[in-house]
């Protein structure tokens, strides 16, 4: 599918000529013009000390290594968007695995030290996480998961109908049902990206009302927080002069959180999440209401504790919890704190809580856990309601953070790069 069908299908006919006028103001004959932009961007980051991900295309990096090995030296990683900008959903496993490899091959040649990929589109397929860990990347970021943040009633009716379009076509996750974290594919880290981004908000709602962008992300930054979860930022460099405002602001209300958020790159929560998947929790009784619990893992691992007392150093964290500092302890409760599931309870279910960080018991003993669980079936969009329950009953329970440090939840701020110039642009016309 080329760039003239994937406006017409995504955007439809009446946003193409339109299309066409944006891109005339947004980029130069030379990079000048988007190094500005791109400039602006970088700019709200290391005011608050932040880095990000901008995944490329390997053709512009092939006419550009120069631009690009400048800002690779500022802490700014790029990551595959593709050779050139096609749907890969839409090619043949051989043809993902030569494209790819020509990628890695161009991103090697100008220095740019590439683990992850960006699909075009955020369209993908199973073939295409296959031919990812074939050639050598580590992680993937094209799920996307809607944040329910716009009142779509106050949007003018043509603004909502490409909304809805938008949302239709990249077919999201809906955040009120299924938890933003990464997973695991069969060793591939898959970092899910969060909608509404700048396309959204900007183009697709037209003339969006003042304060909308930062409206939108600092909504989904709270609940994100809120729920101890990972929003990944999407905006392109060519919208900087709208975005960079509400950015800085965004990060500066995210480094005022306590506990902290975590703002890293996608790189460095594919390191995290792929090192947490190693780690271990055991909770064993010693004594009548006394039980040792034995951690393994990375050293930023962060342990919590509610409900117990404690025979190690413990510092309060949030929701009730504390962090505690070591790794083997004994804790007092009346009931193992963990949680119980029945020998009936779906194993989706079970593994689902512990990527999540809860201790599972499927033990004859199970009903002697803080938590009980019989859960014949578990669907993926009852991941948040679930873990919702978990959270409001207060139990006493022993778990592990999602992220390193104490911190309670993560922010990663990433944007595609399409082309630096004009002429990149409309070579995407021809596929090139």
């Amino acid at each position: 599918m080329n760039y003239i069908t994937h406006l017409l299908h995504s955007k439809g006919f009446g946003q193409l000529a339109h299309r066409g006028l944006v891109i005339s103001r947004r980029y130069g004959v030379t990079p000048e013009k988007m190094m500005r932009a791109f400039d602006q961007l970088i700019s709200a980051l290391e005011q608050h000390g932040c880095r990000a991900t901008f995944p490329i295309t390997a053709v512009a990096v092939a006419r550009h290594p120069a631009v690009l090995e400048k800002y690779q030296a500022q802490g700014i990683e790029f990551a595959v968007h593709g050779y050139t900008h096609v749907n890969y959903a839409r090619l043949s496993p051989e043809e993902q695995i030569v494209y790819l490899r020509r990628a890695r091959q161009v991103f090697e040649q100008a220095g740019l030290a590439a683990t992850g990929f960006r699909s075009p589109y955020l369209q993908s397929n199973t073939d295409l996480y296959t031919v990812l860990r074939d050639v050598g990347l580590v992680y993937a970021s094209n799920q996307p998961v809607l944040w329910d943040v716009l009142d779509l009633a106050d949007l003018p009716a043509a603004a909502r109908a490409r909304y809805q379009r938008a949302v239709a076509y990249y077919a999201p996750w809906d955040a009120c049902k299924r938890v933003s974290t990464p997973y695991m594919l069969d060793g591939l880290a898959e970092i899910p990206v969060s909608l509404p981004d700048d396309e959204i908000l900007i183009d697709r709602l037209g003339s969006a009302p003042d304060g909308l962008i930062l409206a939108a992300w600092l909504a989904m930054l709270a609940e994100s927080y809120r729920r101890g979860e990972l929003l990944t930022l999407q905006l392109h460099p060519e919208r900087s002069a709208v975005c960079a405002p509400a950015l800085a602001e965004t990060l500066r209300q995210a480094r005022a959180c306590n506990p902290a958020v975590w703002c890293a790159r996608l790189d460095e929560i594919a390191t995290w999440w792929r090192a947490r998947a190693s780690t271990s929790l055991t909770v064993t009784a010693e004594s009548p209401g006394a039980f040792r619990v034995v951690v393994g893992g990375p050293p930023e691992l962060t342990v919590l504790a509610r409900g117990v007392a404690i025979d190690a150093l413990a510092v309060p964290w949030a929701n009730g919890y504390q962090q505690v500092a070591a790794r083997a302890f004994t804790v007092h409760a009346a009931r193992r704190p963990c949680i119980g599931v029945s020998a009936a309870t779906d194993p989706t279910l079970t593994t689902f809580l512990w990527v999540q960080g809860y201790p599972v018991d499927p033990a004859d003993d199970a009903q002697e856990c803080a938590l009980y669980l019989d859960r014949r079936t578990f669907m993926p969009d009852q991941e948040v309601a679930l873990l919702s329950e978990i959270e409001a009953q207060q139990t006493p329970l022993i778990r592990l953070g999602r992220w390193p440090s104490g911190q309670r939840s993560a922010l990663a701020i990433s944007g595609d790069i399409d082309a630096l110039t004009l002429w990149d642009y409309a070579l995407r016309f021809v596929g090139c």
